[in-house]
């Protein structure tokens, strides 16, 4: 697939006229840190296969797990007009493609294409609410109705929670202890309002689970 095909996939950047020469393709190993400054240089990153994880680091060295990006979806977006840089780690959560795009470059094309620019405000109306919703699921106290909220919220029309990485990694993106997490699926299953099988689980009673929340 060449790069103009692989630019076409998300809709922010769809119809968008790229200088291709100026986007540039590289491929990471699943665990490696990457950045949104390849080579120094300060760039949108787009995903184009494999998943990167988004983490916030405290104080105390506690990482959260913010977000799991996929195909499609891109990074260095939220700061494309500010100087101040972003305070998330960066992590493959397995094989992945990134095309990066220099930030300058992008806004130029902005500043030429009202569409591109609107497509980019509706993006980054979706990321703040997307980062919203993860607040207050993190402020949430107990290990239960975080796991519970995220449930309800992630669910396809069938009621499947599907994971994009293992349970651990789930645990992460909670903010909570593996053992904990464990603990609570078996409670979810053992009540009858959420059944575990591998990688996906499915909302079996979701008045219960509203309820327990």
């Amino acid at each position: 697939m060449i790069i103009q095909e692989k630019l076409a996939s998300p809709p922010f950047l769809a119809g968008a006229s790229l200088p291709l020469e100026q986007v540039t393709s590289k491929r990471f190993r699943a665990g490696q840190i990457i950045s949104d400054k390849p080579s120094g240089v300060s760039s949108v990153g787009m995903i184009v296969s494999g998943r990167v994880e988004v983490y916030s680091v405290a104080l105390d060295g506690k990482d959260v797990q913010l977000n799991a990006l996929t195909a499609g979806e891109c990074f260095g977006v939220c700061n494309l007009m500010a100087s101040a840089e972003l305070e998330t780690v960066l992590r493959c959560g397995e094989e992945t493609e990134v095309l990066y795009i220099p930030k300058a470059v992008l806004l130029s094309c902005m500043e030429q294409d009202a569409g591109l620019a609107m497509r980019y405000a509706a993006l980054c109306n979706r990321k703040l609410q997307f980062l919203l919703r993860r607040i207050e699921l993190l402020t949430m106290q107990s290990c239960r109705g975080r796991l519970i909220a995220h449930l309800l919220e992630q669910q396809d029309e069938k009621g499947v929670v599907r994971l994009a990485g293992s349970r651990e990694d789930l645990a992460r993106r909670l903010g909570v202890s593996r053992a904990a997490l464990f603990r609570e699926l078996s409670a979810l299953q053992s009540m009858g309002a959420a059944a575990v099988d591998g990688n996906s689980i499915r909302i079996q009673d979701r008045p219960l689970l509203e309820e327990l929340l």
